[in-house]
């Protein structure tokens, strides 16, 4: 009997419909090393219980994922154009730590428990969502969105909108050159090298440093309850600037001209400039400062 063989592009095409139709799968403890080649524009999706997730970037068509893990269970698939990887711990104590490299600028989605995430040089879009974690990011172009219970948040280098947040941890964002929304409830928050037309920070009882341009037209609020307000602006300062205290104090290294008429109390507003900008400065019992980017003359208070 004559066999016929099987040309080798048609053995590794058939290799490709096994794996997706039978996602990789493994388990126990142990390693993981794996490569998919992907078309440009696929998505990367991972929960994890507990461990880290490192993400990194190359110039490949690829998504290498490795993971070290003791008594858990991996699943990754592919499906409408995203690499899924989920990792499920047999007692919810175990640690799975995933290094994983993707092509640059590919969009991420993290999910974790007790999960470390960092991210460097993907430069994409990234959702980040953890309960006890902390949280860094290096380099966005698209929408950034980060939100951790209880751990910090720091952003560098982001080109687009940044939303972050922590209910107990600290936030920090730098240089950044979007809009920017930071909120934390007994966390501090640091802006700093700050370029964007609308910028929103609010904390409970943290401090609230900013430091970057206060855009003509833009809008921007700053608000504490028990902690200090900090505002460096940067450049020419065109702004109607609303101040609201009930027991703090308030520091200016700006000429403060009152309008006729107006009643200094809990709750006042002054203009800089031409007064395009709308700034907003509010704590209930912390210091508001209000400085000048670069060497300031004495403050008037």
């Amino acid at each position: 009997m004559t066999r016929t063989s099987v040309p080798n592009a048609v053995a590794a095409a058939l290799a490709v419909l096994a794996l997706s139709a039978h996602p990789l799968r493994a388990q126990d403890e142990g390693s993981l090393d794996t490569t998919f080649t992907v078309r440009a524009g696929t998505a990367l999706n991972v929960s994890n219980q507990q461990g880290e997730v490192v993400v990194r970037a190359w110039s490949r068509g690829q998504i290498r994922i490795v993971a070290e893990y003791d008594r858990a269970r991996i699943d990754i698939d592919e499906s409408a154009g995203r690499i899924n990887v989920r990792s499920a711990t047999r007692h919810g104590d175990n640690e799975v730590n995933y290094t994983i490299t993707v092509p640059n600028g590919t969009a991420i989605e993290i999910g974790g428990i007790g999960s470390d995430v960092d991210l460097t040089g993907v430069c994409g879009p990234a959702t980040v969502n953890t309960v006890s974690g902390d949280v860094h990011v290096q380099c966005s172009s698209g929408d950034l969105v980060i939100q951790s219970v209880s751990g910090d948040v720091v952003v560098t280098d982001a080109r687009g909108r940044v939303e972050a947040g922590s209910t107990s941890g600290d936030v920090e964002v730098r240089d950044a050159r979007n809009d920017v929304d930071a909120h934390s409830v007994s966390g501090d928050i640091q802006l700093h090298g700050i370029d964007g037309a609308e910028v929103d920070a609010q904390t409970v009882s943290g401090d609230i440093e900013y430091a970057g341009r206060i855009q003509d037209n833009g809008r921007y609020r700053f608000e504490a309850h028990s902690g200090d307000v900090t505002v460096q602006a940067a450049g020419t300062l065109n702004a109607t600037i609303g101040v609201e205290t009930f027991s703090g104090d308030f520091e200016s290294d700006f000429p403060i001209e009152i309008q006729p008429g107006t009643t200094l109390g809990r709750q006042w507003e002054f203009r800089q400039g031409s007064g395009s900008a709308r700034l907003r400065l509010s704590s209930f019992s912390g210091t508001i400062a209000l400085r000048r980017g670069t060497a300031a003359p004495s403050r008037e208070e």
